[in-house]
């Protein structure tokens, strides 16, 4: 493979989260788990990273007795590494179970997918399409399956093909993708998203651009009695036949996707993107309240960062369904932040980074109105593209011009005091040894954060631009 108010209702970008019920509250005692506890309750909700028991987000689960459901069937198979049980990399899945210790142990593993249909239209660039009305994101992070002639290329598939894809869904119901795979047999259409247009009368509603229609015989499982428009702004999985001519699916299911939520879990990690901010730090990943407090660590990123649309992970102790996180990740680990200097189509610079392109693509939030942004102030979150080449995530608009200037990416060379990022040169000397800090914020000193920087490691650099050229005045070490 290759690689709204009614948002307290959504549940979408997370997917899985429901699956916690009759975790409760573990153990408690002296400091090894996230919260605290040397066992307890642990679950984590996200991508599989890797196999050998089973890696969700990085974090290992052993699988030895787990129970395992794909796609909500039960699947007699115990998840090993000479055994994936139907499991790929990229998958999303939730995993429950306990931690002891260092080690982890899945009671339940539990996948399900985003969408499962028909691709109706493929974008010319290969960065978007659409199944069965929902746009789906693809990015170099999305995992292609091999099987069934894709071969790891997404520029295999082909309008007409049926595919399941695994994903986060986004704010606006688009499906970032983490996993794409065609299928050729076994196909029920299904999708999971957010409700809009819902008219009890009619018995329809809207996820994306799928129109779906229900009536007596539709399996509503848990929702509420159709009235008006009350299924508004849910997050639902819906099955039934796809009639593709009308873009219209004839539900044989609806159900809610937050049934049986654990409100209570020792450790728990989530990841997916941020979809409702209510103050610094009290904010939604999915329908997960994350609050964060004044030793939380911030990784890749500052509480003011976190806004509606970032991809991130947190942490920590589930306690009445708020998720009090120990560590907040952000998951696009290039950071750049200064004044547009030149813009050339879909591409433009930041004064005093030499030789640093950044790109914007259909993906990229904010990206819409880069012409309007020359001059501009910009923060920009993204990936590396090449050694000196940025694929723009998401734009922010700043306001005007400033002479603050932010480079944040991997380490390429050190070379005495000097650090290369991004094939930017930059002259440490000019940095106070109060001003070099480590991962905790703390102050480590000139001398002890060169004996943690190599090659690969991730760095924050901030200084001031003066004319084309920008004094550092600040060194941090990030994860």
């Amino acid at each position: 493979m290759r690689r709204p108010s009614i948002l307290f209702n959504l549940f979408g970008a997370v997917g899985l989260i429901g699956l916690l019920s009759g975790c409760g509250s573990g153990g408690g005692g002296a400091a090894t788990g996230t919260g605290g506890a040397t066992s307890g309750s642990a679950a984590a909700s996200g991508t599989i990273t890797g196999f050998g028991s089973v890696y969700v987000n990085g974090k290992k689960f052993e699988t030895n007795g787990a129970s395992l459901m794909v796609d909500g069937q039960a699947v007699p198979c115990t998840v090993s590494a000479a055994s994936k049980c139907g499991l790929k990399e990229g998958m999303t899945v939730t995993v429950t179970g306990s931690f002891s210790g260092d080690q982890r142990f899945a009671g339940t593993v539990s996948q399900s997918d985003a969408v499962e249909g028909l691709v109706q239209s493929i974008a010319p660039d290969g960065l978007s399409l659409v199944v069965m009305g929902q746009t789906v994101f693809v990015d170099s992070t999305t995992l292609i399956d091999d099987s069934n002639g894709l071969n790891g290329n997404i520029g295999n598939l082909v309008v007409g093909n049926f595919v399941e894809v695994n994903g986060h869904v986004r704010p606006n119901g688009v499906i970032q993708a983490t996993f794409i795979e065609r299928k050729v047999a076994g196909i029920t259409p299904e999708v999971r998203g957010f409700v809009t247009g819902h008219n009890a009368i009619t018995g329809t509603f809207q996820i994306g651009g799928l129109n779906v229609v229900y009536n007596g015989i539709t399996i509503i499982g848990d929702m509420p009695t159709p009235s008006g428009s009350n299924w508004n702004g849910r997050f639902v999985e819906v099955k039934g036949t796809f009639i593709s001519a009308t873009t219209t699916l004839t539900a044989s299911k609806v159900e809610p996707e937050n049934q049986g939520i654990g409100n209570n879990m020792d450790e728990f990690e989530v990841e997916g993107f941020v979809t409702r901010v209510d103050a610094p730090g009290d904010f939604f990943i999915g329908t997960t309240h994350v609050q964060t407090t004044g030793s939380t660590l911030f990784r890749g990123g500052t509480i003011d960062e976190i806004i509606v649309g970032a991809k991130l992970s947190a942490e920590g102790r589930l306690a009445n369904g708020i998720l009090t996180a120990k560590h907040v990740k952000f998951h696009a680990a290039v950071k750049l932040e200064g004044n547009i200097a030149t813009i050339n189509g879909n591409a433009f610079t930041i004064a005093g980074l030499p030789g640093v392109t950044v790109t914007v693509n259909s993906q990229t939030e904010g990206g819409n109105t880069l012409n309007n942004l020359l001059g501009s102030h910009v923060r920009v979150r993204g990936r590396l593209g090449s050694s000196n080449s940025v694929i723009a995530t998401r734009i922010e608009d700043r306001g005007q011009a400033d002479s603050d200037v932010d480079l944040q990416g991997p380490v390429q060379s050190v070379v005495g005091q000097d650090l290369t990022i991004l094939e930017v040169v930059v002259d440490t000397s000019t940095i106070s040894n109060d001003n070099f800090e480590g991962l905790n914020d703390q102050i480590i000193g000139r001398a002890a954060f060169f004996n943690a920087v190599k090659e690969g490691t991730l760095v924050k650099m901030q200084g001031r631009l003066s004319g084309s050229t920008v004094t550092w005045r600040e060194a941090e070490l990030e994860d």
